[in-house]
């Protein structure tokens, strides 16, 4: 398994996720927040009246209408049925959905149950008559109409009914697989269990009211942030796990930020800046034009930080190029449509004067700009493939802080292509950009300790590194775990596990995951 997972071949969920600006509060918001304590025949839980209350409190806080006026507590069969036919009937004409639920969860048969407190079935079959289905309940936001639902589960708990012939795979949830405009969330990685916490909340519940609240986080951003933070509270030993299909229109929480700052990462104090790096009114982050969202480069530091991007492979050539040029003829003064435009060139493969735009994308300031210049020295593309010249430009655009050129320049120095080969250099250039958020950085460092190459071999390291990958949506992370789970590399061997994770991978478009797929077909 190899991997170039920086500038040329890096697949993100997060690029399915192009948002239009709208207002903060536009939307009619509707939650329906559900904390279940006081089980009466398996044990009591001791948190999620209060993560409810919780979660209830900051929905509220932050424009969403909650069913029945606050969180809803300690409901049986009968109670949970009732506050799911009034969600739905509050979900007419909604524009966002979201359901929460703290309390008991069972899988049985790869399907997700939520347990009210007076569920005691004796076998499979009554887990369907006295629980509720996580599958009911998407549908029910699926077809009500709205743009954008979101399902946050805190309910990865050991099966309560283990011994009552419930049977269960493993702890935990399965995975589930969100439909179109949905967002699903779980508190730690299906078949995984979560912690309670010590505080009267669990981790993940206090980690999301808090991130909620931050102005300017969309919905990617907030969830990301959430997964470090439970991952940071519980020393590595819980992280969220994130589904999401492709979701149209835009949404803040708690609104968007009045600025955007993006924060360079250098790697060192003394590490140089360019000299006439824009400053961030003449970057104009707060602008969003059909440019950026038809020709942004993810993670590009230059643009608003929400701002998905998308991959070059996936750019609508002549919608982009219309866009682009009426964003430069209107603000002349912003580089980064001079450089998107250059991204355009380069799609069609206008090789000329794709070098012609970044050129001057460069001249005026923009990093990511000298980055992309390196990548055409990489890829031959429009002159002869000379990998010393790239890394020069690789290491300008390092020298002004952007994290992605530390993943391309990280990679010439771990294979010694161009430039001599230096291991602790590229792990060095990783080890910023994973800090930085990249997720190529994390399977490229992760590649690193599953192999034992530049690094002494850590199959745990390897791993963190790929989950918090995954919890970003990178399909090349998701390769990787599935590698982990096939030849059993610090986990018991999986087979079953290795194919869903090389099979969502292969669902993104990763090609070593459809060879995997393949080879295991054999």
């Amino acid at each position: 398994m190899s991997s170039r997972s920086g500038l040329l071949s890096r697949v993100i969920v997060a690029a399915f996720l192009m948002f239009a600006a709208t207002s903060a509060h536009a939307e009619k918001r509707v939650a329906l927040v559900i904390g279940n304590s006081a089980y009466q025949t398996v044990a009591k839980l001791p948190n999620p009246v209060a993560d409810a209350r919780l979660m209830s409190d900051t929905l509220l806080s932050l424009g969403f209408f909650v069913v029945g006026g606050g969180a809803q507590l300690d409901l049986d069969k009968d109670g949970f049925d009732a506050a799911l036919k009034k969600f739905g009937n509050e979900l007419i004409g909604a524009d966002v959905a979201l359901f929460y639920f703290a309390g008991h969860g069972v899988e049985t048969h790869g399907l997700n149950y939520l347990v009210p407190i007076d569920a005691h079935p004796a076998d499979a079959g009554d887990v369907f008559m006295q629980t509720v289905g996580m599958a009911g309940i998407l549908d029910q936001m699926e077809k009500s109409g709205t743009k954008i639902n979101l399902l946050v589960l805190d309910a990865c708990r050991d099966n309560p009914f283990r011994d009552r012939g419930v049977n269960s795979a493993t702890g935990g949830l399965a995975q589930v697989q969100a439909p179109p405009g949905t967002l699903i969330s779980f508190a730690t990685q299906p078949r995984s269990v979560s912690f309670d916490g010590d505080d009267g909340h669990s981790p993940y519940t206090s980690a999301l009211a808090a991130t909620m609240q931050h102005p300017g986080f969309g919905l990617f951003r907030t969830f990301n942030e959430v997964g470090l933070a439970v991952e940071k509270a519980t020393r590595g030993r819980q992280l969220p796990w994130l589904s999401s299909s492709p979701i149209s229109g835009n949404f803040y929480f708690a609104g968007k930020a009045m600025s955007d700052p993006v924060q360079q990462v250098s790697l060192s104090p003394e590490t140089p800046a360019l000299a006439n790096r824009p400053s961030n009114d003449a970057l104009r982050r707060d602008l969003v034009t059909d440019c950026d969202r038809l020709a942004a480069m993810p993670y590009d530091t230059g643009h608003a930080s929400d701002l998905a991007g998308v991959e070059q492979a996936g750019i609508n050539i002549s919608l982009a190029t219309a866009a682009c040029n009426e964003a430069m003829q209107r603000y002349p003064e912003v580089a980064r449509f001079v450089f998107e435009a250059g991204r355009v060139a380069n799609a069609r493969k206008d090789f000329a004067e794709a070098r012609r735009l970044y050129d001057r994308a460069a001249a005026a300031g923009y990093p990511m700009a000298l980055n992309n210049i390196g990548g055409m020295y990489e890829g031959g593309d429009g002159v002869r493939v000379d990998n010393a010249e790239a890394a020069r430009w690789y290491r300008k655009a390092v020298e002004a802080g952007e994290p992605i050129a530390m993943v391309d320049l990280g990679w010439l120095e771990e294979m010694g292509r161009g430039v001599p080969r230096d291991c602790a250099e590229a792990v060095r250039l990783y080890e910023t950009a994973v800090q930085a958020g990249i997720p190529s950085a994390m399977n490229n460092l992760g590649l690193l300790y599953l192999r034992g190459q530049c690094v002494r071999r850590d199959y745990n390291e390897a791993r963190r590194l790929f989950e918090q990958g995954i919890a970003l949506g990178d399909a090349a992370c998701m390769n990787g775990m599935g590698v982990i789970y096939n030849e059993g590399d610090g986990v018991a061997r999986n087979v079953s596990l290795a194919r869903q994770w090389y099979e969502k991978a292969a669902a993104l478009g990763d090609h070593e995951a459809r060879q995997n797929l393949a080879e295991m077909r054999r």
